[in-house]
C-alpha cells in the first residue's frame, strides 16, 4: 500500500466516523434539554391555569391520577385537583355579588416560582422543586405584595410523550 492510499483510506475512515450516529451522551444531553423544556411548559402551565382560573388548563398539567398534598388535604386525580380553581371561581364570584365591602375579593394574583431545580431521573421521571410565592395587587392599586409563600416538591412523568405532574406536594 502506497502512502498516498494509506492517507486516502485514513480519510475517508475519518469522514465515515464523523457521518455516522451521534456519540450517545449528545443524544442523551439534547433529550435532557428536550425534557426540561417540556418539563417547564407543564410547570408554567399549572401557575397560568391557577392564575387565570382555568380549570381545564391548571388540571391539564396533572396525570388523571395525580396527588396533590396541601394544608393536609391531598387531592386525588386530576378532576379533584381541576375542583380546586372550580372552588376559587365560585367562592370569588359570590364574593363580587356580595355588597359587603369587607368581603371584596382577592387582587388578582401572579404566581412566581425560583430556584428550581430539575432532575431527569430517567427517560419518563424526573423531580422538581423551587420556591414560589403568590404576588397579589398590581399597578391599578399602587401596590404589591406576597401573599403567599412556600415550595413545590413534584414528581414528573412522562405518559404518551408527554410530562405531567404526578404528585405535587407544597412545603413551607
Amino acid at each position: 500500500m502506497t502512502r498516498l492510499t494509506c492517507t486516502a483510506l485514513v480519510a475517508l475512515v475519518a469522514l465515515v466516523a464523523a457521518c455516522g450516529p451521534a456519540p450517545d451522551r449528545q443524544v442523551v444531553a439534547l433529550q435532557n434539554y428536550v425534557d426540561r423544556q417540556a418539563i417547564e411548559t407543564t410547570l408554567v402551565r399549572y401557575s397560568t391555569g391557577l392564575d387565570t382560573f382555568d380549570p381545564d388548563l391548571y388540571a391539564s398539567a396533572f396525570t388523571d391520577d395525580a396527588e396533590f398534598a396541601m394544608e393536609g388535604k391531598v387531592f386525588r386525580g386530576r378532576e379533584e385537583i381541576r375542583k380546586i380553581i372550580t372552588d376559587m371561581k365560585a367562592s370569588r364570584a359570590a364574593r363580587l355579588a356580595d355588597k359587603d365591602p369587607s368581603n371584596d375579593p382577592p387582587p388578582i394574583m401572579h404566581h412566581v416560582m425560583s430556584n428550581a431545580v430539575i432532575d431527569i431521573v430517567s427517560a419518563d421521571t424526573a423531580r422538581h422543586h423551587c420556591y414560589w410565592m403568590t404576588v397579589s395587587g398590581g399597578p391599578q392599586l399602587n401596590s404589591f405584595r406576597v401573599a403567599a409563600e412556600g415550595g413545590y416538591e413534584d414528581e414528573l412523568v412522562k405518559r404518551e410523550g408527554k410530562w405531567l405532574i404526578h404528585r405535587r406536594k407544597i412545603v413551607e
